[in-house]
C-alpha cells in the first residue's frame, strides 16, 4: 500500500529539517522516498528530487549563512569539480550500466568512510589546529593562501559528488559532507557550507538530466513546500542543540550514514 501524494509536503518537512542540520542536500532521501512510498516511477523521482533539491538547499544556505556556518571559499573548490563531474556524469549514465556504477560509488564510499574513521581516531588522540583555523587565519592576515591540499581535496571530493549526482540522481551529499569534513571544518561549518555545494550540483544536474526526464511539477511543488520549510526551521532548532553534543553525535552518526550508503550501493 502506497501513500497518497498530498502527503507529500508532510514527509519533505521531515526531510528538510533533517538535512539543514546534519549537512546534505537530501537527494537520496528523496528518491527512495518518491518510489518506495509514494509509487513514482524512477525517471520521475530521479527529476523531482533534482528539482527539489534547488530551493531546500537554497534555503538552507541563506539560513546557515546568517548564522555564521558557510565557508565560502572552501565550498567553491567543492562547487569547482562538482560542475564538472555532473557534467561528466550525465554523458556517463549513458554508456555505463548502472550496477557497475553503483558497484563503482559503493567502493568509493566504503574509502571515505574507513578514512573518516581513521581521521576521527587521530583527532582524540593529539590536539592540532585544523585547516579551516588556518584558513581563516590567512583570512585575518591577508598573507597566507589556499593550500594547494585543499585545493585538490576540494576538488576531487566536489568532483566525486558531481558524478554521483550525474549518474545516480542523487544529490552527491556523502563524497560532499566527507570532504569537508576531511578539511577540518566544525560540524555546523560542514553542514552550511555542504548545502552551498549542493546548490549549485543540484542547478547544474537538473539543467543536464533535463533532456534525459520529465519533471513532474505537481509532485515538485508539494514537496518543496514542505522540504523548504524545514530548511528553515532546521538552522533555528540547531541553535537550542549544544554544539558540544552535536560534534559528539556528528562524527559517528555520518560515518555510520556513509557505510550504509556503501553498502546500498551493492544491491
Amino acid at each position: 500500500m502506497h501513500l497518497p501524494i498530498y502527503l507529500l509536503p508532510v514527509a519533505g518537512l521531515v526531510i528538510g529539517i533533517l538535512i539543514s542540520l546534519m549537512g546534505g542536500g537530501g537527494g537520496i532521501f528523496y528518491v527512495g522516498m518518491l518510489t518506495g512510498l509514494f509509487a513514482v516511477s524512477m525517471d520521475q523521482a530521479v527529476s523531482v528530487s533534482l528539482a527539489t533539491i534547488i530551493p531546500t538547499t537554497l534555503a538552507a544556505s541563506i539560513s546557515h549563512y546568517r548564522a555564521g556556518n558557510v565557508k565560502p571559499k572552501i565550498g567553491f573548490l567543492l562547487v569547482a569539480g562538482g560542475v564538472i563531474g555532473v557534467a561528466a556524469g550525465s554523458y556517463l549514465v549513458t554508456i555505463i550500466p548502472l550496477k557497475v556504477l553503483k558497484i563503482i560509488f559503493g567502493v568509493f564510499l566504503l574509502v571515505m568512510g574507513a578514512g573518516m574513521v581513521i581521521s576521527r581516531k587521530k583527532k582524540q588522540v593529539k590536539e592540532e589546529i585544523s585547516e579551516s583555523e588556518q584558513l581563516l587565519e590567512a583570512d585575518a592576515h591577508g598573507s597566507k593562501p589556499i593550500s594547494k591540499l585543499l585545493i585538490v581535496k576540494g576538488s576531487v571530493f566536489g568532483l566525486l559528488g558531481g558524478l554521483m549526482s550525474g549518474m545516480l540522481g542523487a544529490s552527491g551529499t556523502p563524497p560532499i559532507l566527507a570532504g569537508l569534513y576531511s578539511m577540518g571544518l566544525s560540524s555546523l561549518e560542514v553542514v552550511g557550507t555542504s548545502v552551498m555545494v549542493l546548490f549549485f550540483i543540484a542547478v547544474t544536474g537538473v539543467i543536464t538530466h533535463s533532456a534525459f526526464g520529465t519533471l513532474n511539477w505537481l509532485l515538485v511543488i508539494l514537496l518543496a513546500s514542505g522540504t523548504i520549510t524545514g530548511a528553515f526551521l532546521g538552522p533555528l532548532l540547531g541553535k537550542r542543540i549544544d554544539k558540544k553534543a552535536l560534534e559528539k553525535f556528528y562524527g559517528p552518526f555520518f560515518i555510520v550514514f556513509i557505510m550504509v550508503m556503501a553498502i546500498s550501493m551493492f544491491f
